[in-house]
């Protein structure tokens, strides 16, 4: 399972601020953390950012030009309605926060920036933001046991959180072992779904063994599991 750490090193923030000297000190701090900062000066610049990137949280000003942070807001939530919204504001802006938390803001920050502050808050979001993920991702994980798993949608086998470098026929070969826990899959059933699209594969049994061996090869801690006379299987016992 994917460490906050990592997660974090996965995250893209969008930061609107039209204030040209403070925007560069913040987007040089939050990019020790997190994967990239996209910088807008405004509403506008925004909204065009979140179309064409993949944003995972936003920090906003209310006061700017061409298009303030409460309109963005609002033509934000048409497209996207969950993703995580933090305002800066200044403390005479009070009722424009008001009017925001019927469009759910996650938080907000007060102006002047305190960083400790700023950096507490953004931290925040981003905990429950990986708190969510984190709960969606447990649906297509398969614990094989303490050290390994397998996510059945990204189809990938990690140990300790680093990922394993597979072929394609050895990740087939255990998305279908790991499909059912404990069941046995023949040897034919197993043909049928790692070399269906290969009409050129002829001798399946010693690709299978050739296959299992390099598997077993690489992560020697997994069963790969001879039912002699019926298949093959992966032994979960937790």
């Amino acid at each position: 399972m994917i460490t906050l750490e990592s997660y974090k090193k996965q995250f893209n923030i969008l930061y609107v601020e039209d204030d040209v000297l403070f925007t560069p000190k913040i987007k040089y701090i939050l990019e020790k953390s997190f994967k990239s900062v996209l910088i807008a000066s405004n509403g506008e610049e925004a909204l065009e950012l979140f179309k064409i990137n993949k944003i995972d949280l936003i920090i906003s000003d209310i006061n700017m030009p061409k298009m303030d942070g409460l309109t963005f807001l609002k033509k934000l939530r048409e497209l996207h309605n969950d993703i995580p919204f933090i305002f800066l504001t200044a403390r005479q802006e009070a009722n424009t926060i008001i009017d925001a938390i019927q469009f759910d803001i996650s938080n907000y920050i007060l102006k002047p920036i305190d960083l400790k502050n700023f950096l507490s808050i953004v931290d925040k979001s981003v905990k429950k933001s990986y708190k969510k993920y984190i709960e969606i991702e447990k649906k297509y994980i398969i614990e094989i046991d303490t050290e390994f798993f397998w996510n059945q949608k990204t189809k990938t086998l990690s140990k300790n959180n680093l990922p394993i470098k597979l072929t394609k026929k050895e990740l087939l070969l255990l998305e279908l072992l790991l499909n059912y826990n404990n069941k046995v899959y023949s040897i034919s059933e197993i043909a049928c779904y790692l070399w269906d699209e290969d009409s050129g594969e002829n001798d399946y049994v010693a690709n299978l063994k050739n296959i299992i061996s390099r598997l077993r090869n690489k992560i020697p801690e997994i069963n790969i599991e001879n039912v002699y006379g019926l298949g093959y299987m992966i032994k979960i016992t937790k």
